[in-house]
């Protein structure tokens, strides 16, 4: 029987895990390196729920880019030409799954996944957790039709959960958007897409659980798991001895190397993702926007305007490269004319948690009776937290609950990398 449950990681995952098993009626604790207060990956990113994009980051053609932007440190795809084998070792698994056959399991994969997204959130509102939430939906705009057309194509298969994505043409999108350029040809709308503040997000997710009675460990980074064979008993942290029946690791792109901890590793890298913030109030938007062929996501929040996009393999710290944020600025601006130019952007990175496969990793880890993990969510941490938590959940009640989940809950097994 469990009672008690550590979560390692104060993510939006760590968090949404942790909220749910507390509703559960676990007593919870919740360790993280950072301190209180520390912005992280789960506050810089777009804040989109957009279960119509998702789909694995590795995908048929995507060497073939990677290779033609390795010249161009500003481009939305970029691999450091690092020496590292762990680097090395990970980038050829990725350049495996870059075939349709897997990127078609991910998709299907990810699908299902989503059924339930949409219902979740509107759960957290229902039951008080409080967050700045926008329900407008999502506009992906095109300055081909070529690319719309393959976007329309990837998005196809979210029908089948009743995300659709209606194309329109640049003076349509532009009677929704006035703030849209004229390079600005084609695109399609996603009517049931919708995005959060992220900072409000995590910030609702922590309130509600300290009303539940969960603790928090902050400043407290897992040096050591103590196991008796197949069953972990703690984790040391921040010099304290943390006790569980059962152990949830959370901890985004650091999660690799907490589960050797525990003796099983997993192969979750970082990728580095880019954004700023843009304060001038020189453009507004209702919609969240994707800006198709330069990958850049414009988020419209209450006080501000969030630009966020490219992916960075190979960097393993928080610096922010001044080249990449130029070229989000320098390609946004191609599609809203009207984004300051004068003024450098101060800039923030966020290191998503990625897989060869990418697809997330969420379930029992191999070689432990009580240890869970739930990461690897890469882009897709805001829109996939409620739902993993979810599952999570369903596999600790066991029965009935873990046997409805199991079929959706397959692929993303840890045991896909043993």
């Amino acid at each position: 029987m469990t009672h008690s449950a550590v979560i390692v990681g104060a993510g939006v995952i760590g968090l949404a895990t942790a909220y749910r098993l507390a509703r559960d009626g676990l007593a919870v604790t919740v360790v993280d390196a950072a301190s209180e207060g520390a912005a992280g990956t789960s506050v810089h990113n777009a804040g989109w729920i957009v279960p119509i994009m998702s789909a694995p980051v590795p995908a048929p053609g995507m060497l073939g880019k990677a290779v033609r932007w390795m010249v161009r440190r500003d481009s939305p795809l970029y691999i450091h030409p690092s020496p590292r084998p762990d680097h090395v070792r990970f980038m050829l698994r990725m350049l495996r799954h870059c075939n349709t056959e897997d990127f078609a399991h991910g998709v299907e994969a990810l699908t299902s996944l989503n059924e339930r997204t949409l219902a979740l959130f509107d759960e957290y509102e229902e039951d008080g957790v409080r967050f700045e939430h926008h329900r407008a939906g999502q506009l992906l705009v095109f300055t081909s039709r070529r690319t719309m057309e393959e976007y329309r194509a990837a998005t196809a298969p979210m029908e089948r959960i009743g995300h659709s994505a209606v194309p329109l043409s640049g003076d349509e999108l532009r009677d929704l958007e006035p703030a849209l350029g004229k390079q600005v040809l084609t695109g399609l709308r996603c009517p049931r897409e919708r995005h959060v503040d992220p900072v409000s997000l995590i910030r609702g997710l922590e309130d509600r659980c300290r009303g539940l009675g969960v603790r928090f460990l902050r400043d407290s980074r897992v040096v050591a798991v103590r196991s008796r064979g197949r069953a972990v008993d703690s984790v040391l942290a921040g010099g304290e001895e943390v006790e569980g029946d059962l152990f949830v690791l959370a901890a985004g792109a650091h999660t690799g190397s907490l589960a050797r901890l525990a003796g099983h590793p997993l192969p979750v890298r970082p990728g580095k993702g880019y954004g700023f913030d843009d304060t001038s109030g020189s453009v507004t938007l209702r919609h969240s926007v994707y800006l198709g062929e330069a990958k850049v996501a414009v988020t419209p929040l209450s006080d501000r305007l969030r630009l966020a996009g490219t992916m960075e393999f190979g960097s393993f710290d928080g610096a922010v490269d001044p080249h990449r944020l130029r070229g989000i600025t320098r390609s946004a601006r191609t599609y809203l004319p009207g984004l300051p130019s004068a003024v450098q952007p101060h800039g923030w990175t966020g290191l998503r948690p990625m897989t060869p496969d990418g697809l997330p990793v969420v379930g029992p880890l191999p070689g432990k009776d009580n240890v869970l993990v739930a990461t690897g969510h890469s882009m897709l941490g805001v829109t996939l937290a409620p739902v993993t938590a979810d599952l999570v959940s369903a596999h600790i009640a066991g029965g009935r609950r873990s046997t409805g989940t199991a079929h959706t809950a397959a692929p993303f097994s840890p045991r896909r990398f043993t």
